[in-house]
Protein backbone atom coordinates (compact mmCIF):
# COMPACT_ATOMS: atom_id res chain seq x y z
CA UNK A 1 0.00 0.00 0.00
CA UNK A 2 1.37 3.40 -0.92
CA UNK A 3 1.98 5.97 1.80
CA UNK A 4 -0.20 9.09 1.67
CA UNK A 5 0.94 12.47 2.95
CA UNK A 6 -1.21 15.34 4.18
CA UNK A 7 -0.89 18.21 1.69
CA UNK A 8 -0.21 21.80 2.85
CA UNK A 9 0.54 25.12 1.18
CA UNK A 10 2.66 27.99 2.48
CA UNK A 11 4.03 31.32 1.25
CA UNK A 12 7.72 32.06 1.83
CA UNK A 13 10.01 35.06 1.39
CA UNK A 14 12.36 34.47 -1.53
CA UNK A 15 15.32 36.33 0.05
CA UNK A 16 15.28 34.62 3.45
CA UNK A 17 13.39 31.40 2.72
CA UNK A 18 11.31 31.98 5.85
CA UNK A 19 7.63 31.14 5.81
CA UNK A 20 5.35 34.20 5.89
CA UNK A 21 2.73 32.29 7.89
CA UNK A 22 1.90 28.81 9.04
CA UNK A 23 1.32 26.12 6.42
CA UNK A 24 -2.37 25.78 5.56
CA UNK A 25 -3.89 22.32 5.30
CA UNK A 26 -5.62 21.74 1.97
CA UNK A 27 -7.65 18.80 3.27
CA UNK A 28 -6.11 16.66 0.52
CA UNK A 29 -3.57 13.87 0.52
CA UNK A 30 -0.93 12.97 -2.04
CA UNK A 31 1.02 9.77 -2.64
CA UNK A 32 4.53 10.05 -1.19
CA UNK A 33 6.18 8.58 -4.29
CA UNK A 34 4.33 11.04 -6.53
CA UNK A 35 5.41 13.95 -4.31
CA UNK A 36 9.03 12.77 -4.44
CA UNK A 37 8.87 12.78 -8.26
CA UNK A 38 7.56 16.36 -8.19
CA UNK A 39 10.35 17.29 -5.76
CA UNK A 40 12.97 15.90 -8.12
CA UNK A 41 11.64 18.11 -10.93
CA UNK A 42 10.90 21.28 -8.92
CA UNK A 43 12.48 21.27 -5.43
CA UNK A 44 11.77 25.00 -4.88
CA UNK A 45 8.02 24.47 -4.85
CA UNK A 46 7.52 20.83 -3.84
CA UNK A 47 8.98 20.24 -0.40
CA UNK A 48 8.72 17.60 2.29
CA UNK A 49 8.66 18.58 5.97
CA UNK A 50 9.82 15.81 8.27
CA UNK A 51 9.49 15.82 12.06
CA UNK A 52 9.76 13.17 14.71
CA UNK A 53 6.83 12.59 17.04
CA UNK A 54 9.16 13.43 19.92
CA UNK A 55 9.87 16.92 18.53
CA UNK A 56 6.14 17.67 18.45
CA UNK A 57 5.13 16.14 21.78
CA UNK A 58 8.35 15.94 23.84
CA UNK A 59 7.38 12.31 24.25
CA UNK A 60 7.35 9.32 21.97
CA UNK A 61 6.96 5.63 22.61
CA UNK A 62 8.94 5.01 19.42
CA UNK A 63 11.64 7.64 18.73
CA UNK A 64 11.88 6.47 15.13
CA UNK A 65 8.27 7.55 14.43
CA UNK A 66 8.50 10.13 11.65
CA UNK A 67 5.77 12.53 10.59
CA UNK A 68 6.01 13.77 7.01
CA UNK A 69 3.94 16.48 5.34
CA UNK A 70 3.88 17.49 1.68
CA UNK A 71 4.25 21.28 1.44
CA UNK A 72 3.81 23.32 -1.74
CA UNK A 73 5.70 26.61 -1.43
CA UNK A 74 4.60 29.77 -3.21
CA UNK A 75 7.31 32.43 -3.08
CA UNK A 76 6.18 35.90 -2.04
CA UNK A 77 7.32 37.47 -5.31
CA UNK A 78 5.23 34.90 -7.21
CA UNK A 79 2.15 35.67 -5.11
CA UNK A 80 2.37 39.35 -6.11
CA UNK A 81 2.31 38.64 -9.83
Amino acid sequence: MEKLLDYYTVTAERDSGFWVGLPAATGKTVAREEWLRHMAQDPEHFQLVTLTAEVLTNYSTAPEDVIERAVFVTWSDEAIQ
